[in-house]
C-alpha cells in the first residue's frame, strides 16, 4: 500500500520518465510525418495534396505549442494510472502468461472498438455549439491541419481524451504491452488524420474488406467541413449515425488519382447553371450574412433577411427538385402539425428567431428541417464572407452544415470546368 507521504518522492521519480516517453510519442511520429509531407515528398504523394491552402508558421507554432501542453496532460494521466496500478485499481498485468497472448491481442482490438466509440460520441458533444465554442473550436482552427496536430486539443478535450484510458483499464485487464501498443495506434492515427496528403491507397474507401477504416480524406474534411466525419478509426459510427459526408468516397477517388464517373462533368455544368440562376440579385456586403446561401448538394437556396424585432430569418426561395414522384408540388408533408403538410416547400421558412452576438455569430434562434418534419435550436456563424456555418441541436445531438454563396460555388464550378478543359 503506498503512503500519502511517499507520492511526492514517487512523483518526482516516476512522472518525468512518462512525460519523456510522451513527448517522444507524440514528436517522433510527427515530426517524421512533417518532414515527409512537406520536404521529402516525392511526386506521386504531392499531388495527393487535399486542400489547396497552405499551413502558415502560425499554425505550426499553435499545433505544437498545444500539442505540448496535451502531453503533459497525457503525462499526468499516466502517472494516476501508474499510481492506480500500485494499489490494484486499475487492472495493468506484467506476465502475459496470467491471460496468454489471445488475450493480449483481443484486448487491444476491445480498446480500440471502445475508444472508437467513445471518442465519436464525446467529439460528436463537442460539436454542440455551447462546447464548441469553450472548447473543440481550437482544435479547428487548423482548417488545413498538418501532423503537428495530433494532439492540438484545448486542455479541456485534452481531459476529456485523457480520461478513456484509465476508464477502460477500470473494467478490462491489458498486459503493459498491450497498452503500449494501444497508445501507438492511437498516435499513429492521429498523425495520419491530420498529414494533409492522403496517404492510403486507391480504392480504400469503397473496399468492403477496408473501407471500414477511415482514411486521411475523411478527418481532413471534418476539419475543412466540421459538420461530419466525427469518427477517429472506424467509419461504422459515421454510417450508422448519418454523419458521413456523402461525397466522402469521390473526394478520396479524388484524392487518390481516380477519374470522376462518367457524366460528372455534365452534372457540374447543370449545378453551375442553377447556381448562377439562383444568385441573389444584389452582391451581399463582404461581412453581410443576409442574402441568399446554397445548402449542400445544391439542393435548395435559403434568403436570410431580417424579420420581425430585428432578428434574421431565412426561407426557401429555390430549390433543385420542385416536384414529386407524382409531379406536383413539393409539400411539407413531414411536419408533425397535420394542418402544414400541405404547405409548399417553396418559400418556406427554416430560420427564424436569430439574434447577433456581434462577434460575427448568430444564436437562439431555431431551424426547421422538412426532411423530418423537426425544428431544432439554431446558430449561425459566418466563417468567410462566402461561408456560412448553420448548426441545428436537439438536446446534446448537433448537425452542422456549411452553406456557401452562390456566386462562390458558380466562380468554383467555372475553375473546376477549366481545369477539366
Amino acid at each position: 500500500m503506498i503512503c500519502l507521504s511517499d507520492l511526492p518522492a514517487m512523483f518526482l521519480d516516476i512522472w518525468p520518465r512518462i512525460l519523456v516517453m510522451d513527448a517522444l510519442r507524440y514528436l517522433i511520429p510527427a515530426s517524421l510525418a512533417a518532414l515527409v509531407v512537406f520536404a521529402w515528398a516525392p511526386a506521386w504523394l504531392r499531388r495527393r495534396r487535399l486542400q489547396a491552402r497552405h499551413p502558415r508558421s502560425a499554425d505550426f507554432r499553435r499545433e505544437i505549442g498545444f500539442s505540448l501542453l496535451t502531453v503533459l496532460i497525457f503525462s499526468l494521466t499516466g502517472f494516476g494510472i501508474y499510481t492506480g496500478m500500485q494499489v490494484g485499481l486499475f487492472q495493468v498485468y506484467g506476465e502475459i502468461a496470467v491471460h496468454g497472448w489471445g488475450w493480449l491481442l483481443a484486448s487491444i482490438a476491445l480498446a480500440l472498438l471502445a475508444h472508437d466509440t467513445y471518442f465519436y460520441w464525446a467529439h460528436r458533444a463537442m460539436h454542440h455549439p455551447w462546447l464548441y465554442r469553450r472548447i473543440h473550436r481550437l482544435h479547428h482552427r487548423s482548417v488545413t491541419p498538418t501532423p503537428w496536430a495530433a494532439y492540438a486539443f484545448h486542455p479541456t478535450e485534452a481531459v476529456i481524451e485523457a480520461a478513456f484510458l484509465p476508464l477502460f483499464l477500470l473494467f478490462v485487464p491489458m498486459h503493459g504491452l498491450a497498452v503500449t501498443i494501444f497508445l501507438a495506434v492511437m498516435i499513429l492515427r492521429n498523425v495520419v488524420g491530420h498529414a494533409g496528403f492522403e496517404l492510403h491507397p486507391a480504392g480504400m474507401a469503397r473496399s468492403p474488406w477496408f473501407g471500414w477504416l477511415t482514411t486521411t480524406t475523411h478527418h481532413d474534411m471534418h476539419h475543412a467541413r466540421p459538420d461530419g466525419n466525427y469518427g477517429l478509426y472506424f467509419t461504422w459510427w459515421d454510417r450508422l449515425m448519418g454523419t458521413e459526408h456523402p461525397d466522402y468516397h469521390d473526394r478520396f477517388d479524388a484524392a487518390t488519382g481516380r477519374k470522376p464517373a462518367a457524366g460528372a462533368l455534365p452534372a457540374a455544368i447543370a449545378a453551375l447553371t442553377i447556381v448562377l440562376l439562383a444568385a441573389a440579385p444584389r452582391p451581399a456586403q463582404a461581412a453581410d450574412v443576409l442574402g441568399r446561401w446554397v445548402t449542400p448538394g445544391v439542393k435548395a437556396v435559403v434568403e436570410l433577411a431580417a424579420c420581425d424585432g430585428g432578428a434574421l430569418c431565412g426561407r426557401v426561395v429555390w430549390l433543385w427538385d420542385t416536384v414529386d414522384a407524382a409531379g406536383a408540388p413539393r409539400r411539407d408533408a413531414e411536419n408533425a402539425d397535420a394542418q402544414l403538410r400541405d404547405r409548399p416547400l417553396q418559400g418556406l421558412a427554416l430560420l427564424s428567431g436569430l439574434r447577433s452576438d456581434g462577434t460575427g455569430a448568430w444564436h437562439d434562434g431555431d431551424i426547421y428541417n422538412p426532411e423530418d418534419g423537426q425544428t431544432s435550436a439554431a446558430s449561425l456563424r459566418l466563417r468567410a464572407p462566402d461561408v456560412l456555418e448553420v448548426t441545428g441541436c436537439r438536446l446534446v445531438f448537433c448537425r452542422t452544415q456549411i452553406w456557401r454563396r452562390p456566386q462562390s460555388l458558380a466562380l468554383a464550378l467555372t475553375t473546376i470546368l477549366g481545369r477539366a478543359h
